[in-house]
């Protein structure tokens, strides 16, 4: 037992907690409690060790037969030997009667708080800590004891790495005294198929908790869940697990041929040993344990030993009486204790004896003398233990007259044909499997009891077609229900049909899949909380689930597009939130260098004011506030120039000057008016469109700044576009006046596209300064095709 388990809920008529000592024991401190008693940290004073004492409830001690049975099995649990197994070591009473068990103290924690503690464990020690288990399972059944109760509770992991089972029996114990014989024993999700169908149970129950361990553990959830148990009952018994879950992977998918055969739910087609199951998972860390932490975990494991050839000895209660008689025929069979002085073989057509009756397999030898009576039956018979039907006590030897003796053989008879017709009849409306009853029978001087016919060896299946008697308006009403997607109506509604009809198809069709549907609509109402708060990867994850369990609801087709849409509004927002921040930080740099290029020309440092204005060209080629200043830097140094150098320079105060554009729309008034608007005294009749309001902006460039007569410069003619529409370049018209002298004419522009927030050279001049020029001026006409009319001029003044 672990020093540190989790408390749990107190039991009705759980006494207080204990102090001082317990038989040989100082108790220390509780370690929690559970639902058969307490456990506490205690001290043996006679071996000078530390132990776990279980101290159970002390209506244990009430019931005779219970306590009887907690005996026997604290017994057979401190016979095993395996280091896969906690280890008792001392059974003993309290002084108000409370049994209790002294076991091994563990110190680490149980798996299901390991499966959910940080760090995850890797794939080679969840294989390991499985075959860890199967190892103690494996001693377990060839001692004939089985678990029935495997969960990650009650598997522990020492802090060495050492994996324990816990609880061996107290399941049973726990069953006895809640529920009575023939009821349903086990944790709901970890419960074999034949668990849940009320049979009994051997060592292959046992390796299909295993394997839902597996699964839990691969997956990192559990095979068979659902909201409610009688929807976690009907996937055990009906659902094969998915493995969608398991995650992909060469060393996943050479697990799952082990898997699908430890959760098999025939039991001819799971593994008939823990043995076999373990040999496999270690076969499968030899090739797949690649780490170090991996091969140490093997290392562990190599000496897992075959079970013996011979069957398990018999096995016996306190008072000496053998309980199981091993079967010599059948090798390593397995016997459930769960109930006194009733036990079967697992596998095989073996022979179970009780008293002196034998039941024969199907070979019809017996282990017992000719002279004994016998009951012969099929390769699928079995001994029924349930309450229904019980063995008859042996009647006393008649002695005296024949009529006596005759009296006391007609009343067996009776009694055997009255068992025989209630079997019969009770087998028309519940079928069951085939069964056998085995009776008690009187000494061999007795003629031998008659053999009573089997029931039915088939049942039809159940039928899909009309409903009727006192189920079918509750299924109506189910079926109608689920049609409207009103899944708690529905399931209640076949629960009640089935609490009138429990065989009904119909219920249980109708009921399964309402829970699904219930399973798909909390899906869905988890997607519609994640899609409120914009968490779209959790909402598809839930919207498909709940498509999965429930194809059929248009809620998750909807919901799906729902949740596409809105993704995509997001991403799209998300865009141009990027683009407008993007913007507005180069905005924001270029006008910081902007700031600082004006600042070095005030201050005439030309270079850094012409540098700092082509870093801004640089980030927007089409600024033309730095254009214009890179220009006016380049100009203004070489006149700082020339002046030092002393050279010849032009005229004095004069330089090339460029002017403002005007721009004209065929919009505009003409002349005289607009038609049909006549103006009067203070009124002014005007067009809405404003020449100020056109786009385009005529720009000069001269190379060199400045001239001196015989120097060669140039003259750029360029077109900015600072609308949002292409200007159409129709015709360009070149005036130039030198001197007084004017010379007009068109030249053809270089392009006859401007494109939105774009700048096109129209035509180069090159020429040479004249040594008489004394005035000089050139004039630019731009005519679009809508018409539109641009004029600028550039003077050297």
């Amino acid at each position: 037992m672990s020093e540190s388990p989790d408390a749990k809920a107190e039991p009705k008529g759980f006494g207080k907690e204990l102090q001082g000592r317990i038989g040989k024991y100082d108790i220390l401190k509780p370690l929690g409690k559970g639902a058969m008693g307490m456990v506490y940290l205690a001290h043996d004073t006679i071996l000078e060790r530390d132990v776990a004492l279980k101290v159970m409830v002390a209506q244990i001690a009430d019931d005779p037969e219970l306590n009887q049975r907690f005996v026997r099995e604290a017994k057979a649990v401190a016979k095993m030997t395996h280091p896969n197994v906690v280890n008792v070591f001392d059974l003993g009473n309290h002084t108000d009667g409370s049994p209790f068990i002294a076991m091994e103290l563990l110190k680490g924690q149980d798996l299901q708080k390991a499966m959910r503690s940080p760090p995850p464990m890797s794939l080679e020690r969840k294989v390991a800590i499985i075959v860890q288990v199967l190892a103690g399972l494996a001693h377990a059944h060839q001692a004939g004891i089985v678990h029935r109760d495997i969960k990650p509770a009650n598997i522990f992991i020492n802090h060495d790495g050492t994996v324990k089972i816990m609880d061996f029996g107290v399941a049973r114990l726990t069953s006895a005294s809640m529920t009575g014989t023939g009821n349903i024993v086990g944790t709901a999700d970890y419960m074999s198929p034949e668990q849940v169908q009320g049979a009994k149970v051997d060592g292959r129950s046992d390796i299909f908790s295993v394997g839902c361990m597996l699964y839990e553990l691969l997956a990192g959830r559990r095979p068979f869940h659902a909201d409610n148990l009688m929807a976690i009952f009907y996937k055990i018994t009906h659902d094969e697990a998915t493995f969608d879950a398991i995650p992909a992977g060469s060393d996943y998918e050479a697990l799952l041929p082990i898997l699908k055969k430890a959760l098999a739910k025939q039991l001819d087609d799971r593994y008939q040993t823990a043995y076999d199951f373990a040999v496999d998972l270690r076969d499968y860390l030899k090739t797949h344990a690649v780490s170090a932490s991996g091969q140490h975990a093997l290392e562990g494991l190599v000496d897992l030993e075959p079970p013996p050839s011979r069957p398990p000895q018999p096995l016996t209660d306190v008072s000496g009486a053998t309980l199981v008689e091993a079967d010599t025929s059948v090798s390593g069979s397995t016997m459930d204790l769960s109930s006194a002085g009733k036990a079967r073989p697992r596998t095989g057509a073996g022979t179970v004896r009780t008293g002196a009756a034998t039941v024969v397999g199907p070979t019809g030898a017996t282990r017992a003398g000719a002279s004994q009576p016998t009951v012969t039956g099929t390769a699928a018979t079995r001994v029924q233990t349930g309450p229904a039907v019980r063995s008859l006590p042996r009647p006393a030897p008649v002695r005296g007259t024949p009529v006596g003796l005759i009296v006391a053989i007609s009343v067996l008879f009776v009694l055997v044909i009255g068992i025989g017709v209630f079997l019969y009849l009770k087998s028309q409306t519940a079928p069951v499997a085939p069964q056998v009853v085995v009776v008690q029978a009187p000494p061999p001087t007795v003629p031998p009891a008659t053999t009573l016919p089997p029931p039915p060896t088939t049942v039809p299946p159940p039928t899909l077609g009309p409903v009727e008697g006192k189920a079918a308006a509750a299924i109506r009403a189910a079926d109608a229900a689920f049609k409207q997607g009103d899944y708690d109506r529905a399931i209640a509604q076949a629960q009640l049909a089935l609490r009138e009809d429990l065989g009904n198809a119909t219920a249980q069709k109708v009921l399964a899949n309402a829970t699904k549907g219930q399973e798909a609509a909390g899906h869905f109402r988890n997607a519609e909380a994640a899609l409120g708060r914009s968490d779209f990867a959790a909402a598809q994850t839930e919207a498909d689930a709940g498509r999965a369990a429930a194809p059929w609801d248009g809620r998750g087709t909807s919901l799906v597009q729902r949740i596409q849409d809105a993704e995509q509004r997001a991403r799209q927002q998300a865009q141009q939130t990027q683009q407008l921040q993007a913007q507005q930080k180069l905005t924001a740099q270029i006008n910081d260098l902007l700031g600082k290029a004006d600042g070095a020309l005030t201050d005439q440092k030309y270079d850094a004011a012409a540098s700092l204005f082509d870093s801004v060209l640089s980030l927007d080629p089409q600024n033309q506030r730095a254009i214009l200043g890179k220009s006016s830097a380049v100009q203004a140094r070489a006149l700082t120039q020339a002046a030092q150098a002393g050279g010849p320079r032009p005229a004095i105060g004069k330089t090339f000057v460029p002017g403002k554009t005007q721009a004209q729309s065929p919009d505009a008034a003409p002349a005289g008016g607009i038609p049909g608007f006549e103006e009067s005294a203070g009124v002014t009749a005007k067009k809405g469109t404003q020449a100020a309001e056109l786009p385009g902006k005529i720009h000069f460039e001269v190379e060199p700044a400045s001239v001196k007569p015989g120097d060669h410069y140039t003259i750029r003619v360029s077109l900015m576009n600072e609308g949002n529409a292409s200007i159409q370049v129709k015709e360009m018209i070149v005036s130039t006046t030198k001197n007084g002298r004017p010379a007009r004419g068109p030249v053809p522009p270089l392009v006859k596209e401007v494109a939105p927030q774009q700048k096109a050279m129209l035509r180069e001049f090159p020429d040479t300064w004249q040594e008489e020029t004394t005035s000089w001026t050139m004039e630019v006409v731009v005519k679009t095709v809508r018409g539109e009319t641009y004029k600028n001029q550039i003077t050297w003044r």
